[in-house]
C-alpha cells in the first residue's frame, strides 16, 4: 500500500475535520446503530409508561442497559489501549523527492491507522505501508491511532498508540546536463560553465584572468585552453580553500506561485516553484563542488549556515537586503549565489564581495533579471540564468 505526501495546505474545513477525525484520539461516541438503539429504548420506556405496558418499559430498560454496558466495555478497552506504545520505523528516514519509504510498526493492534501530513490517514495493514515522497520538506508522520468498538458495535473510539516520526525529503538535484544548461544561459562574453561546468577542472575555481605584471610561470594552461582566455593561478593558499554557496530564502525573492505546505503535526511552511528550482540547482552545485574536492559552505541571505541536505529550507517573510557578504570566511576562494527577484535591491551589497574571489550569480525569476544580470556582469560576476 502506498501513499503520496500532500503538497498543499488543506482548507480550514478539512483541517477541522482531520482534527476531529482520524488524526486525534476521541472519547467513546455512539455509532448509528448505538444511537438508534438508544432512541428505541427511550421511546419504549416513554410509551410503556404512558400506556401502562410494563413489558415495553422492561424492554426499553433492557436496551438501555445493553447500550450502557457496551459504552462501559469500550471505555475500559480505551484505557487499556492508551497504555500500548508502538514504535514506528521509517526507512529510510531521509530520501529525495520521488523516493519511497517503508513505514512499519514493532507491533500491531486491531484497526490501526496512521495520520499523514495534510489531514489524511491511512489504514496500516500487517507489514506496514509504503510512503512516496512527493514534495520536499521535513514532515511529521503520525500519530498512529487504534480504532476501537464496543460490544455489538454500539460505540466507537480512537486511542493513540504511537507518536510522530520525522522524515526529511531532500530536493532532487538537477542532472549534470541540465545544470550545465543553466550555467551557460547567462549574459556577457563568458559563462559560469567555465568554472562550474561538468568539463571544468577541480582547480579552475583557484584561477583568475591574467593581469599586467603576472609572471608567465603562473599561467594555468588547462584553464586557458578551456576558456579561451589567459588564466593564471591565484596566490598560493595557506589553507584549504572553501567554495561558498549562497541561497536567497526570502519570500519576496520567490513570490510567484507561492503556496503553503502542510508538514504534519501542525507545522506549515511556504515555498514556490521558483524556490524549489533554486534548491534543485543548489543541491546539484554542492554535489559538483564536493566531487571536485572542494569544501562547501551553504548559507542564506543573512549569512546563516543552512542544512546541506536542503530539506528544512523554507521561504522567510523578510524584506531586508542581503547581508551575507559580511559573513564570508577568510578561507573562501569562490562564491556561487542563487538569487531571486530581490537581487536588484541587493546590488550595492553584492558589489562589496571581494574581487579576488571567483563570483558566480545564478538568477531566478523574470522581474528585473536582465538589468541586474548586466550590472553584475559589468562588476566582474559570471552570471547564469536559472529560469523564471
Amino acid at each position: 500500500m502506498a501513499s503520496d505526501l500532500p503538497s498543499r495546505r488543506p482548507s480550514a474545513r478539512t483541517s477541522r475535520r482531520a482534527i476531529a477525525g482520524a488524526s486525534s484520539p476521541t472519547t467513546p461516541r455512539p455509532t448509528p446503530r448505538g444511537l438508534a438503539l438508544t432512541v428505541a429504548a427511550a421511546l419504549l420506556v416513554v410509551a410503556g409508561l404512558a400506556l401502562g405496558r410494563r413489558e415495553a418499559v422492561a424492554l426499553g430498560l433492557f436496551l438501555a442497559v445493553v447500550v450502557a454496558v457496551s459504552c462501559a466495555v469500550l471505555a475500559a478497552r480505551t484505557v487499556l489501549a492508551r497504555r500500548i506504545r508502538l514504535t514506528r520505523s521509517v526507512v529510510p528516514g531521509a530520501l529525495q523527492v520521488g523516493g519511497n519509504a517503508q513505514v512499519t510498526f514493532d507491533g500491531g493492534v486491531p484497526g490501526l491507522i496512521d495520520a499523514l501530513p495534510g489531514g489524511r490517514s491511512i489504514p496500516v495493514a500487517q507489514g506496514g505501508y509504503r510512503w512516496r515522497a512527493g514534495e520536499r520538506g521535513v514532515y511529521d508522520v503520525g500519530p498512529a491511532l487504534a480504532r476501537l468498538t464496543g460490544p455489538f458495535g454500539l460505540w466507537s473510539a480512537r486511542a493513540q498508540v504511537a507518536g510522530t516520526s520525522r522524515v526529511e525529503v531532500e530536493p532532487l538535484p538537477l542532472e549534470d546536463d541540465e545544470l550545465d544548461q543553466v550555467l551557460r544561459a547567462g549574459v556577457g562574453e563568458h559563462d559560469a560553465a567555465d568554472l562550474l561546468g561538468s568539463q571544468a577542472a577541480p582547480d579552475d575555481l583557484l584561477v583568475r584572468e591574467h593581469r599586467d605584471g603576472d609572471a608567465l610561470t603562473r599561467v594555468h594552461w588547462g584553464a586557458t585552453a578551456r576558456t579561451g582566455r589567459l588564466m593564471v593561478r591565484q596566490e598560493e593558499w595557506a589553507h584549504d580553500p572553501w567554495a561558498v554557496v549562497v541561497l536567497d530564502c526570502r519570500a519576496v525573492s520567490f513570490a510567484a506561485g507561492r503556496f503553503d505546505v502542510d508538514g504534519g503535526a501542525g507545522r506549515h511552511w511556504q515555498s514556490s516553484p521558483g524556490f524549489e528550482r533554486a534548491l534543485q540547482a543548489a543541491a546539484a552545485l554542492i554535489l559538483r563542488l564536493q566531487d571536485a574536492g572542494h569544501q562547501v559552505l551553504l548559507m542564506d541571505q543573512d549569512g546563516h549556515a543552512l542544512d546541506p541536505s536542503l530539506a528544512p529550507a523554507v521561504l522567510e517573510p523578510s524584506f531586508r537586503e542581503a547581508t551575507w557578504p559580511a559573513a564570508l570566511p577568510g578561507e573562501a576562494a569562490a562564491v556561487v549565489a542563487l538569487l531571486g527577484t530581490a537581487v536588484a535591491q541587493d546590488l550595492p551589497v553584492l558589489a562589496t564581495v571581494p574581487h579576488h574571489l571567483q563570483r558566480v550569480a545564478v538568477l531566478f525569476g523574470a522581474e528585473g533579471r536582465r538589468d541586474a544580470a548586466t550590472r553584475l556582469e559589468a562588476g566582474g560576476w559570471l552570471v547564469a540564468e536559472g529560469g523564471s
